[in-house]
């Protein structure tokens, strides 16, 4: 059984049983609202939060500076403290979606896993299946703000995935996924039971019919860190990168969906199971943009 919540940057998950609230530590550029105000000292302009000092430092809303290429670290140093560089993309060219700025809308807990949101963190999400009694444990912070996700004719996601251990799974576990109203995938991001990466778009999404992709790696996917690109073009192509490695550049069929995705859910969508652990996953620094001309923020 399933407990959705609300979980916006302002408030860290602490698993499917226990929540529990953190003194919230703004970070540049923070997104704002009436509901959802900035903390003493910094004011809420344009929707972001910012202090007096970041403003005169030339802070321009958290991306990476304009002339950085869409693959590899960026120079400002770490970014898992959550701060942005100054300098950076014009303000009118930026992603619609920041995990670190925006954070999420609700969530999906399922009772035999947990799930993190890590203001502090950039808003890191670590989802946790607790065991592999039920290949349908849920554990996703979600996005549903139209305003924040693509529309029908190009998108554009990059972030990191980290993993504590090996992939060994039973079935699919998928990680990532940006879907239509009726839950079909426009961009399904998974592993599947031979350890491969998965990457799907269901039929009357991004064309007709569907698109699935798998790609094995030499030694499998092992403990550690993994940055994905995918972008997508109507009447175009898909691409995917891993670690900065181009894997496909598949065409894309005629036809799809003429309304936009939904939703995006970071985290364990699904869960085929694997030797009977169950299994975990971090997520950082992901981003969405709708404009090919909007570069995306380098994922160290």
């Amino acid at each position: 059984m399933r407990h959705p919540s609300v979980a916006f940057a302002l408030v860290s998950l602490c698993g499917a049983v226990a929540s529990c609230g953190v003194d919230l530590q703004d970070v540049p550029g923070r997104a704002c609202d009436d509901t959802h105000p900035c903390r003493e000292g910094r004011s809420c302009i344009d929707s972001r939060c910012f202090a007096p000092d970041e403003l005169d430092a030339g802070f321009d809303g958290g991306a990476n500076d304009a002339g950085a290429s869409d693959a590899g670290p960026s120079d400002a140093g770490p970014r898992d403290s959550g701060l942005p560089d100054a300098g950076g993309i014009d303000a009118g060219r930026q992603p619609v979606w920041q995990q670190k700025v925006h954070g999420f809308t609700s969530t999906t807990v399922d009772t035999a896993c947990t799930l993190d949101i890590d203001p502090g963190q950039g808003n890191r999400v670590l989802a946790t299946i607790a065991s592999a009694a039920d290949t349908r444990d849920t554990a996703t912070a979600n996005v549903e703000q139209p305003s924040r996700l693509p529309g029908v004719a190009y998108g554009h996601l990059r972030g990191r995935l980290t993993l504590p251990a090996p992939v060994q799974l039973r079935g699919p576990a998928s990680f990532l996924t940006l879907a239509a109203p009726n839950g079909s995938a426009w961009i399904r991001l998974a592993f599947d039971a031979q350890g491969r990466l998965l990457v799907q778009s269901d039929a009357q999404t991004l064309a007709s019919s569907a698109m699935s992709e798998t790609f094995p790696r030499d030694g499998g996917y092992g403990a550690g860190d993994y940055v994905f690109d995918v972008a997508w073009t109507r009447g175009g192509a898909r691409q995917v990168t891993v670690n900065g490695v181009l894997l496909a550049n598949s065409p894309i069929g005629a036809g799809g969906s003429t309304t936009p995705p939904a939703s995006l859910r970071v985290g364990i969508g699904e869960y085929g199971g694997d030797a009977g652990t169950g299994w975990a996953v971090t997520l950082s620094g992901w981003q969405l943009a709708d404009d090919p001309a909007v570069p995306l923020e380098a994922v160290p």
